[in-house]
């Protein structure tokens, strides 16, 4: 049931991070989208922080996760496929970490707690990740039937979330977009691999 559904999943995830992004803004004053952290929304002492952190991130990483399982359920099998599909996975994981451990206000303290330095730990880890399991998944999309487009689409989307994480530093007033690059990559890729495994279940 869970593999039926892997498109769902996968778009439900790009959505529930859009809304979270999008509507916890409007609610801070103040924020930029250029300049700030994702995370500094559902930041200790941010407004809303625990509608962002539990009716935001979390989902997000369910739904995430949800679409991994189906889509190992249902693309072609190969070491990559499951180094990626893994990859992808530890990736959402950085959100339920994102839900119990918020970073502190503004994420950029001096003297960090240590709910921050764990949430910096697995985001760091999921960013690392990112553009090495998209171009996993994308050299493993080269042999599955009609892959083509989605082996092309997972290099540019790799290449993306590289440039992204090479440009994530605080000190940059650009911060922010460096980010949301990285999360769209693999966001909407994930949509993108969820409507192909939606399409032609050919697990083997």
């Amino acid at each position: 049931m869970i593999a039926r559904f892997a498109f769902v999943f996968a778009l439900l995830a790009l959505v529930f991070v859009v809304l979270l992004t999008v509507l916890g803004a409007l609610s801070f004053p103040g924020y930029s989208h250029t300049a700030q952290f994702i995370s500094e929304l559902g930041a200790r002492g941010a407004p809303h922080e625990m509608l962002i952190r539990f009716a935001g991130f979390l989902p997000a990483s369910v739904f995430m996760i949800l679409f991994v399982i189906g889509a190992f359920k249902l693309l072609p099998r190969s070491a990559l496929t499951t180094i990626g599909l893994v990859g992808i996975a530890l990736y959402a994981l950085g959100y339920i970490v994102a839900a119990f451990f918020p970073c502190d206000f503004g994420c950029r303290p001096v003297q960090p707690s240590s709910s921050q330095a764990i949430h910096n730990l697995f985001g760091l880890i999921g960013y690392v990740l990112a553009p090495l399991a998209l171009l996993a998944l994308g050299f493993s999309a080269r042999n599955w039937p009609g892959g083509r487009y989605l082996s092309w689409a997972a290099y540019v989307a790799a290449a993306l979330a590289l440039f992204g994480m090479m440009t994530l530093s605080p000190k940059s007033p650009y911060v922010g977009l460096s980010q949301r690059l990285i999360e769209g990559a693999v966001l909407i890729w994930a949509v993108m691999c969820g409507w192909y495994a939606k399409s032609r279940p050919l697990a083997s």
